[in-house]
């Protein structure tokens, strides 16, 4: 029980932190999620923190909070899922608790706006740390097949992965396709362009 406990604390802490720290949604979310729970805490692989974003994106509802649900569900059970969720939910609450207590009062300060001019850009620097997370996993650094000796080197880059990043990007640019369909589209691409 006192595991448990302990375990559910250390889940409520770390993405009370991860929550806390990010300013711009999910997406921002990811760098802090990765420094975390794969390259801190242990909790997943690469593989593993990839798939499972991919898998919170996936389902509805916010990606930060799915991944913290999942997480915490597959470390400590139904527990785990509460305190993870719970943490990630604190900060927000918190703080918007006393931003709209405070927000009459502090509407005009200059403080309050410097602070928001400096959090933009910080929230695109997060935001692109994703992006070249995620390119690194499935475009750089994802095994890929060798033509002649048809053995998977460990480094290169992935054709599959640019093919699909390539037609997915053209697709949205010419006719702004919903995400569903565009899950759908990369989906069915990997599952052919896999067999290569």
């Amino acid at each position: 029980m006192i595991e448990t406990l302990t375990g559910s604390l250390y889940l409520f802490y770390i993405f009370a932190k991860i929550s806390l720290f990010t300013f711009g949604g999910g997406y921002a979310m990811i760098p802090l999620f990765q420094s975390e729970l794969v390259e801190n805490s242990a909790l997943l692989t690469a593989d593993e923190f990839a798939d499972l974003v991919a898998l919170a994106q996936m389902t509805p509802g916010p990606v930060g909070m799915n991944a913290a649900t999942y997480i915490g569900y597959q470390q400590l059970g139904l527990t785990g899922a509460i305190f993870a969720t719970f943490g990630t939910m604190a900060p927000s609450l918190v703080l918007m608790t006393l931003a709209v207590t405070f927000l009459t009062a502090f509407k005009e300060s200059r403080f309050v706006k410097a602070l928001l001019g400096g959090i933009r850009p910080v929230t695109i620097g997060l935001i692109a740390a994703g992006v070249i997370f995620f390119a690194n996993i499935s475009i750089f650094t994802a095994p890929i097949r060798n033509l002649w000796t048809g053995a998977a080197d460990q480094f290169g880059l992935c054709w599959q992965g640019c093919v699909i990043f390539a037609l997915i990007l053209f697709l949205q640019l010419k006719w702004k396709l919903n995400l569903f369909l565009v899950l759908l589209i990369a989906i069915v691409l990997g599952m052919i362009l896999c067999r290569f």
